[in-house]
């Protein structure tokens, strides 16, 4: 009994670890993966450019069913956004990379009717997360590697249906199911191994549910243009395992519309405003996971630019302010970001953009700067 009692006090030791080391990692973590991740806004490297205000026109977005039917074009669409981004928090300075295929899309038209198929992310809980710490056992204090990570996400696979009355006035309509898992696992390795090696713990939770979206690109007046939309949550549930429901909420629900003047010939400016009812999420986490309500606004334009294979380069710019939907301590987290790109016309049949994104994220007592490189291509058979 006696020779065990070291194995039980490193045990318990170690449990205790366990806790500490979740709390000091959500203290110390990304200000931007909080709570169920980042909302990476589901937006189309052309609308990145633009720092979002192109959103609900921009048929490379899956935000605005009605946005594929605007140009009545066949269109494959992929794209790659990596993000650099470096935290400071509680004095610690930490620094990722991280590697996103946010949106995947095809559509195709017939007569007045386009359909579409996308695949795109909702949140993105990819984190990583290492330091130095030590722990007391016995009489003895440890020096040990503390290391947790978190892969996975919430993804958003939307079906869409847009009709076009006419040039000036198209509706949409997406159905849209929400899926995906996120593994969580975290250790500590004690320097000195032999004596006392190391643990892990992991988790595996999968999410599911379903949504419904409608809207319209309209052209009231001439060179005025207003795109507006809005999404309706179902029943949204994180599961462990196959059956062991963990928690029910509804998908957010949100409503966003964005307006543009294109009287100048070449040039496009817009504004757009959205607010998404993060609080719907509230089910699905504990009572003292922080989630609110977030208003976003941007500004931004396209302009046409110099000739390339025949047409135009769009040049884009554009700003962007806001909340994030996970608090940190009870403080919103805050984004502003700038942006800028390029729309390049490689073949007759292939566009290529390219945008670059500078974002700060502030709360009470941290911060996070980020630069997100979006390489989008579109095939247009």
């Amino acid at each position: 009994m006696r020779a065990a009692l070291p194995f039980l006090r490193l045990a318990a030791h170690a449990s205790a670890a366990v806790v500490f080391c979740s709390s000091a990692v959500a203290a110390q973590g990304s200000l931007s993966v909080q709570g169920f991740g980042f909302p990476s806004g589901q937006f189309s490297t052309r609308t990145i450019g633009t720092g979002g205000a192109l959103a609900d026109f921009d048929a490379q977005s899956p935000i605005n069913p009605a946005s594929i039917g605007s140009g009545l074009r066949s269109t494959v669409y992929v794209q790659y956004d990596p993000e650099f981004r470096t935290s400071v928090a509680g004095g610690r300075t930490s620094q990722a990379t991280v590697a996103r295929f946010p949106i995947f899309m095809i559509s195709a038209a017939y007569e007045k009717a386009t359909f579409g198929l996308s695949y795109s992310n909702y949140l993105d809980r990819t984190w990583s997360n290492e330091y130095a710490d030590t722990v007391v056992i016995g009489s003895e204090r440890l020096p040990t590697s503390v290391k947790a990570s978190s892969l996975g996400g919430i993804a958003d696979i939307r079906g869409a249906f847009a009709w076009t009355f006419s040039p000036r006035f198209v509706v949409g309509i997406g159905l849209h199911a929400f899926s995906g898992n996120n593994t969580t696992v975290i250790g500590r390795t004690f320097n000195d191994s032999l004596r006392f090696g190391g643990f892990n713990q992991s988790g595996l939770v999968g999410y599911g549910g379903m949504g419904t979206s409608i809207g319209f690109v309209a052209v009231p007046f001439e060179h005025f243009n207003i795109a507006a939309d809005a999404r309706f949550g179902g029943s949204l549930n994180v599961r462990q395992g196959d059956t062991t429901v963990l928690g029910s909420a509804t998908v957010p629900q949100r409503i966003g519309a964005s307006f543009a003047y294109d009287g100048i010939p070449g040039s496009t400016f817009a504004v757009r405003w959205a607010k998404e009812r993060w609080s719907d999420l509230k089910g699905l986490g504990s009572a003292g996971l922080g989630i609110q309500d977030a208003t976003d606004m941007s500004v931004g334009a396209e302009i046409a630019g110099p000739k390339l294979n025949g047409s135009d380069i769009g040049m884009r710019i554009g700003a962007r302010s806001r909340d994030l939907p996970f608090a940190v301590r009870n403080a919103t987290v805050k984004e502003k970001s700038y942006s800028g790109g390029l729309g390049l016309p490689v073949s007759r049949n292939a566009l290529v953009d390219l945008g670059l994104q500078h974002a700060t994220r502030t709360a009470t007592g941290a911060n996070e700067t980020a630069w997100i490189v979006s390489i989008g291509l579109s095939i247009r058979p």
